[in-house]
């Protein structure tokens, strides 16, 4: 069943200007883009401009000649390549299961907090994604790799620990090995220039929230964002899924701090976004410096503007761009 955003903001907190507008998600599984042909259970996803189809529990969700990228809870991206299928066992955000049926599939996790927890799931093994990272599952051969970050992975053979760098084959013993990182493929390639388009509306929709829009007031504590007693609501602890019109997707806005993903973008809150100046070796926001090298070039050129000009990566359609490769992590 396709949305609109109007349909998208049922069940959750929404406010903004006409230019953004912020949600709590209640639930994950809202498809923000599909390249291509894609199925929800056995029917065709036709995508329209600002609406985004919702995949219940239990449903299936595939690609033919295309791929597809699914917010799941706020700040954590699915996205899957050709050919690929996925279930969703469970939509909630304090418990997500998304079974991977076939293909392969990514998972761009900028922030996962202690009340949310995020189970990838394939031919009965789980792996629990535990922190901040970029995480992948093959069904052919079943492998799942860990690009950054950490896992759990339970299987009726045992369990194991994955950190950065490691991977296990799926459907046996499980066992460590090391891969190279940098042997990447056209669903990794995708995978990081969707990482730029949602970096650069993060910049471009917090620096509107700076300014006055949504619920922001201004309030500055060490360049971190305060609301005046409010404390995290409306946002959420986790800060919120927003819609940026000018881009055409949703894109995370953290409530506080600075959050650099797996691919070597920044993910601003309002109160730091726009707010730093140059320093020795870097910049600084609030009294926090930050090395050049870990402000991503697509966030670092937008954070001062509105973003005009910027490639829009929303919706059904087909966009390009160059992506980042460098890791990072909270700021």
């Amino acid at each position: 069943m396709r949305r609109s955003l109007v349909g998208f903001a049922i069940g959750v907190v929404a406010a903004g200007s006409a230019f953004s507008q912020y949600v709590i998600s209640a639930h994950s599984g809202v498809v923000q883009l599909v390249e291509g042909r894609a199925y929800l259970n056995d029917t065709l996803v036709e995508g329209k401009f600002g609406q985004f189809p919702d995949i219940k529990e239990n449903q299936e969700f595939r690609t033919e000649e295309g791929r597809a990228e699914i917010l799941l809870t706020p700040g954590v991206f699915l996205r899957i390549g050709e050919n690929s299928s996925i279930r969703m066992l469970s939509t909630r955000l304090s418990d997500t299961r998304v079974e991977i049926l076939s293909g392969s599939a990514m998972v761009e996790c900028e922030d996962i907090p202690k009340d949310n927890a995020i189970v990838l799931v394939h031919n009965g093994t789980n792996m629990l994604l535990v922190k901040h990272g970029l995480y992948r599952v093959d069904s052919d051969p079943a492998r799942f790799k860990v690009y950054d970050g950490e896992a759990i992975v339970k299987a009726e053979s045992g369990q194991l620990t994955l950190r950065s760098g490691k991977e296990t084959a799926l459907g046996g013993a499980l066992m460590a090995s090391s891969f190279d990182k940098n042997d990447t493929d056209a669903l990794y390639n995708w995978s990081a220039r969707r990482a730029s388009y949602v970096a650069q509306a993060n910049a471009s929709s917090a620096n509107v929230l700076r300014n006055g829009g949504g619920f922001y007031n201004g309030f500055y504590s060490d360049g971190f964002a305060g609301y005046n007693g409010f404390g995290a609501a409306p946002f959420g602890n986790n800060g919120a899924w927003q819609y940026n019109s000018m881009f055409g997707l949703y894109t995370w806005v953290p409530y506080q701090g600075l959050y650099a993903s797996p691919f070597g973008y920044n993910f601003w809150s309002p109160g730091t976004v726009g707010y730093y100046t140059p320093v020795a070796g870097g910049y600084s926001v609030g009294r926090t410096p930050i090395p050049v090298s870990t402000i991503g070039g697509a966030a670092r050129a937008s954070s001062l503007g509105s973003g005009a000009g910027a490639s829009r990566g929303g919706g059904f359609s087909s966009v390009a761009s160059a992506g980042g490769h460098s890791g990072g992590g909270h700021r």
